[in-house]
């Protein structure tokens, strides 16, 4: 009986930051930033909110889009890359701020792949009758990482001044990743549901020593201190990324993953009406079209508007195709992702007759 999605939800900052604005604080283009990235736009939180405010209000809302109360909830499962506090991770302060009661709580740490593991953990706890409703999120707040020195106020309208050279050299050394990331969060609500319909198949696979893909050095507790002043003096504490090598396997890996969770099910590609993927890079989403001779239709995209959102693109997107009328009663969608890990996947979901 697999897990059926009855809700969804998402909460975004009210500040947009475009990539004329980005333009304002480094040496870059809106044409540079949408021709590599497909990238036009992004939401960033103000000071003092993080992660867990988002995903607490995505969860609200996603209760209240399913019809049901906080109180109904059983479990909770969080995805992050970004949790307000290190430890003890963000979780318990989602339960408690979306009022779900003593309920348990998960959190998982599988990156850009994280809500499609969180997916497929709720579809195990609905089936095997451990809980009847289940909510995933997937929440970040990118801004800690940013390398924008003082310039970040300017983006946040916070401050009128001019960039300084040094505030401008720091963020054109962090240009080509710093410009993919938004903050944001969005949820889902699922039951239990028939064996024709909901979750039908789902593959999910990590390899560690594609590790060093995408990955933040430091802190950690292989250090000692685990944290220090010269991490982030040498900016170890934002991610350090193999860009071309990400690429490759992200467009290798999902179509893989796809076609996969296809062939444990009754279903072809060619019944695929949807393809639900993780929002990087619209190049990935090209690829991963291209890698599976699809439409560009097919692999849904609003990295415009949003940027990479990490754990929370899934939901977004969903959420998006959702409001837009693209998943009618019997639509075949596929989820998939790629994180840092390096962790994959696909769920393979029928949209259930109301």
């Amino acid at each position: 009986m697999g897990a059926h999605i009855v809700g969804s939800g998402v909460s975004l900052p009210p500040t947009i930051v475009t990539n004329d604005q980005l333009a304002t604080i480094m040496d870059t283009s809106d044409e540079w930033i949408v021709k590599r990235s497909g990238v036009r736009q992004r939401h960033i939180a103000s000071p003092g909110v993080g992660s867990a405010e988002l995903a607490a209000e995505a969860v609200v809302n996603a209760v209240a889009n399913a019809g049901l109360q906080p109180g109904d909830v059983d479990a909770l499962i969080s995805a992050t890359m970004t949790p307000d506090h290190y430890a003890p991770g963000n979780a318990p302060l989602i339960q408690d701020r979306a009022g779900l009661g003593r309920v348990g709580s998960f959190e998982i740490r599988q990156q850009c792949a994280g809500f499609l593991y969180g997916l497929d953990m709720a579809d195990m706890l609905l089936t095997t009758g451990r809980a009847d409703t289940v909510v995933v999120v997937g929440a970040e707040v990118h801004r800690g990482y940013m390398p924008y020195g003082d310039s970040m106020d300017i983006l946040l309208g916070l401050s009128d001044a001019d960039p300084t050279p040094e505030d401008i050299a720091l963020a054109n050394d962090g240009r080509a990743w710093s410009v993919l990331f938004g903050d944001g969060a969005g949820a889902l609500v699922l039951q239990r549901g028939t064996e024709t319909s909901g979750v039908l198949a789902s593959t999910l696979h990590s390899d560690g020593t594609l590790f060093d893909l995408i990955h933040v050095p430091g802190p950690g507790f292989i250090n000692y201190p685990w944290s220090t002043t010269e991490q982030i003096d040498d900016g170890l504490h934002q991610p350090q990324m193999n860009g071309a090598e990400l690429f490759r396997q992200a467009v290798r890996l999902m179509p893989e993953s796809v076609i996969a969770v296809l062939d444990a099910s009754p279903y072809e590609l060619g019944d695929l009406d949807l393809i639900v993927a993780h929002q990087a890079n619209q190049r990935i989403l090209d690829g991963i079209a291209k890698q599976l001779g699809v439409s560009s239709e097919v692999v849904a995209s609003n990295i415009a508007n949003y940027g990479n959102t990490t754990a929370a693109t899934l939901p977004l997107l969903f959420h998006d195709c959702k409001t837009n009328n693209r998943v009618p009663e019997g639509t075949l969608l596929a989820f998939t992702a790629f994180g840092a890990g390096a962790h994959w996947g696909s769920v393979l979901y029928r949209e259930p007759d109301a």
